[in-house]
């Protein structure tokens, strides 16, 4: 069974209650309700109403979304506090990892203290003023994480259209969770894909250039192999021989 003052110096470490005076903490201590939990054991899960706050004696306590993991609190942190500030669905489920005490506050008790207390509702518009910190910076990691997710999807279909430029996802491929190794991955397979294509291109230009030295071979071999050209093959020689070509007068009379 803990102290008063054992209870107090527990108090101090939690932020709601760290600038209250001795006198608010003593009275705070008192309404403590300890409560022992197993390992295994469920304190609460999402979406249990929230009722009441909790602080770590001794122990260690998962925080837990179904089976993802969202952290691990132990001796001397708190949990829930928002509960007491809001009675609002709990957000996440938690869970002993070993055998924990812990100490329980109601948010009846605690809306009192209040009341009566300005250290305590000071020590709540504390709480209220991390807690929206802690939001706007994960909505803005959010928000990053998904222009980065969209500039990958955008990267795909550049690859697809063929319009794929190197580099375009350097800022992703820095990142060093899986969306980061995702981009990596693709980069390395989109390089290959454009020096394979670039590689094919080539070879098909290479290929169209013999087609149309053949084709022109092939049209020359069909004009030289005609009787008319001939002719005037004869013709040429007879011309670059000095003979001169009978006139048709001439040949009438021969015949």
């Amino acid at each position: 069974m803990l102290s008063t003052a054992e209870k107090t110096s527990i108090l101090r470490r939690v932020s709601i209650f760290s600038s209250a005076p001795e006198e608010v903490l003593d009275k705070v201590a008192q309404l403590l309700q300890p409560v022992m939990v197993r390992a295994g054991e469920t304190i609460f899960n999402k979406g249990d109403p929230g009722d009441c706050m909790y602080i770590i004696v001794e122990g260690r306590v998962r925080v837990h979304d179904r089976a993802r993991t969202l952290n691990y609190l132990a001796t001397r942190d708190a949990f829930g506090e928002m509960a007491v500030l809001d009675a609002q669905p709990r957000s996440a489920s938690v869970t002993a990892v070993k055998d924990t005490h812990l100490l329980r506050l109601d948010q009846a008790t605690f809306e009192a203290l209040a009341d009566n207390y300005i250290e305590v509702a000071h020590g709540v518009i504390r709480v209220l003023r991390q807690y929206l910190r802690a939001r706007l910076r994960d909505m803005a990691e959010d928000f990053e994480y998904i222009q980065q997710m969209e500039r990958l999807t955008a990267a795909a279909a550049a690859l697809e259209a063929g319009v794929y430029e190197a580099g375009s996802l350097e800022e992703v491929t820095r990142r060093t969770d899986a969306l980061g190794q995702l981009a990596r991955v693709f980069e390395r397979m989109a390089t290959e894909v454009v020096a394979r294509e670039q590689h094919l291109r080539q070879q098909v230009q290479e290929l169209r250039i013999e087609i149309d030295a053949a084709k022109k071979l092939r049209q020359v071999a069909e004009i030289t192999d005609t009787e008319y050209f001939r002719e005037l093959q004869r013709k040429v020689k007879q011309l670059r021989g000095g003979s001169r070509m009978p006139a048709p007068s001439e040949e009438a009379e021969g015949q």
